[in-house]
């Protein structure tokens, strides 16, 4: 199978929405956090991304993973 092929099979397998934009960019932010704070750090790295738009989660999601999604293809 080609990259091409795999490539599409993963994008059509994988239903992006802000919630799993939000998830993947929270996650990347707490690798290696270890401490006290740990769920509260957590529950503020959430807070912030849910309130940030659309395009600023792709930007990011984008930079974190070289990908160029845009939010027009973001599922509802």
């Amino acid at each position: 199978m080609s990259n091409s092929l795999l490539e599409n099979k993963h994008l059509h397998m994988t239903h992006l929405t802000r919630d799993v934009l939000i998830k993947a960019i929270v996650a990347e932010e707490m690798k290696g956090f270890n401490g006290e704070d740990y769920f509260k750090s957590l529950k503020d790295a959430y807070h912030k991304w849910e309130h940030q738009s659309s395009d600023v989660l792709c930007k990011k999601y984008n930079s974190i993973n070289s990908t160029n999604i845009t939010v027009e293809i973001l599922d509802p």
